[in-house]
Parts: structure tokens; C-alpha cells; sequence
């Protein structure tokens, strides 16, 4: 087989292990982690020149072209890869108010959380892409930095918290993804009293899952740091790590509150008919 067949196959045999673990949807860095793991893909700049481009072929490129071709030929569904990147709004409405409050009904929650949800807060898109699902069956908050962030923090995140709102972290265990951690707390906690938790990545867990480390270049200090990025830990373990926590913290177990939203969501639906 060629270069490129022996990639897609892989790829197609990390969707499927996805697939059989229930974790989908998955992102293209989550499957580009486990394929550095498998000795794949590599997280070293090849230093061959892309043609046409100014600088090196990234080091995932060959991975994301063999998920494309997967996904253009029908083998990977197209909604089983999440693109943080860009957004949909739809602000459209229904034929009469009972009708719109019909189709948002499994939309509206109860909260479990006594006014206060825990926030999952992320340093990438791409993994608060795939931890979504599972906030919003735990009814919680999420939303990721995406590096280094200033004005979104104040304006998005600070506004939308209180005083004891407990922040579920989940950054980079390196040395930039420490100062995006430490600003992106002292900027919060500059406005509330928070209780602040890294779930993830921590250096037990690079020890414990023995995740490969590599060499990062900082243009700050122009010198190279070992690195390990959230997404080397596999999915599975980093929404299992996640689950657990928001289990913990529950006042009582999720299916009780789910159990009660569809009681009164039938009675609604009864409602919604006769008007």
C-alpha cells in the first residue's frame, strides 16, 4: 500500500475504535494524539517544504488529508468530527408560540446544580468541542479559551459566574499552557471568589499514562520546553476524568434530575396540545 492508503486505514481504524468506545464525536487532534501514540504520525516538524507554502508541512497534515478523503468518501460520517472553528445561528421561529416552545422542549433542563453550575473551562476548541455532549447532559457550562484570552474572559465568562463557582480546568502541561492557566485565573479572579480545579493535564498523569513528551519552541524566550499537550491523554479518559468529577459534585445522582424533566415535560406536551 502507499503512504497515503497505510494513513487512511489507520485513521479509519481509530474512528472505529471511537465508534466502539461511544466516543463520538471526536476531533481531528484527538485522532492525530492517539496516531503520534501508535507511532504513526509523528509530532516533529519533517522539515520537507509543502509546495507552494512558505514554511514546513505541518506535522498532522497527512492525517487530516486521509480523514478528509475518508469523510468526502462516505466511510467516516461528517457529523462524527467537530469543528470548533465555526458556528451556525439560526434565529428562526415556528408557526405559532406553542409550536416553538415544542420543539425547545428538550432543550429546556432542570438545574441540578442549585443555581451554580461548575464551568469546564478548556485551553482549546477542540477539546471543548468533544466534552459538550457531556456538559450539556450534566447541565453545566463549558467554554474554552483558545490560548491566551483578555477581553472574553471579562466579557463572556466573568459576567456569567460567581463568587465559589467551581472551575473545572483542563490546559497543556507545558510552559506556555501554564501562563495561559495562571492569566487566564488571575483575570477571573479578579472579579470573583472562585474554587479552581486542573482535572487535566497534570504531571501524574503524564507519569502514570506515560505520554510522550516532546520539545516545544517559545518565541517569548526563543528556547525549547518540554511539552504535553490535554489531547495526548485519549478522549476516553479525559471525558471519564471529566464525568467522574461532575458525579462528584452532583447534590444527588444525574438520573434523578433526568427522570424529573421528563415528568415535566410530558405534562408540558399535554399543555402545549390543547393550546
Amino acid at each position: 500500500m502507499s503512504k497515503a492508503e497505510i494513513m487512511r486505514q489507520h485513521v479509519l481504524g481509530l474512528y472505529r475504535a471511537h465508534e466502539a468506545d461511544g466516543m463520538l464525536p471526536t476531533s481531528g487532534r484527538f485522532l492525530y494524539y492517539e496516531s503520534v501514540t501508535a507511532g504513526v504520525s509523528s509530532k516533529q516538524a519533517s522539515g520537507v517544504l509543502k509546495p507552494g507554502a512558505k514554511g514546513q508541512r505541518r506535522t498532522d497534515q497527512d492525517l487530516l488529508d486521509a480523514l478528509t478523503e475518508l469523510r468526502e468518501s462516505g466511510k467516516i460520517p461528517w457529523d462524527a468530527i467537530v469543528d470548533e472553528t465555526r458556528s451556525f445561528d439560526d434565529f428562526t421561529g415556528s408557526a405559532t408560540i406553542a409550536d416553538d416552545l415544542g420543539a425547545y422542549m428538550y432543550a429546556t433542563r432542570i438545574d441540578p446544580w442549585a443555581g451554580d453550575a461548575p464551568l469546564v473551562l478548556t485551553e482549546s476548541r477542540s477539546l471543548a468541542g468533544v466534552l459538550r455532549a457531556l456538559t450539556q447532559e450534566y447541565a453545566a457550562r463549558i467554554a474554552a479559551t483558545n490560548g491566551q484570552a483578555n477581553g472574553f474572559l471579562r466579557t463572556q465568562i466573568a459576567p456569567r459566574i460567581n463568587d465559589g463557582t467551581r472551575v473545572l480546568y483542563l490546559g497543556d502541561f507545558d510552559f506556555s499552557g501554564g501562563h495561559i492557566e495562571v492569566n487566564t485565573r488571575r483575570i477571573l479572579d479578579g472579579y470573583h471568589d472562585l474554587e479552581w480545579e486542573r482535572l487535566a493535564l497534570t504531571a501524574d498523569q503524564v507519569r502514570d499514562h506515560n505520554l510522550t513528551i516532546i520539545q516545544k519552541y517559545d518565541a517569548r524566550d526563543k528556547k525549547h520546553h518540554p511539552a504535553v499537550e490535554t489531547e495526548a491523554l485519549s478522549q476516553r479518559l479525559i471525558v471519564q476524568i471529566v464525568r467522574d468529577r461532575l458525579d462528584e459534585l452532583l447534590p444527588e445522582p444525574l438520573s434523578h434530575f433526568l427522570a424529573r424533566e421528563e415528568v415535566e415535560r410530558a405534562r408540558l406536551r399535554v399543555l402545549l396540545g390543547r393550546a
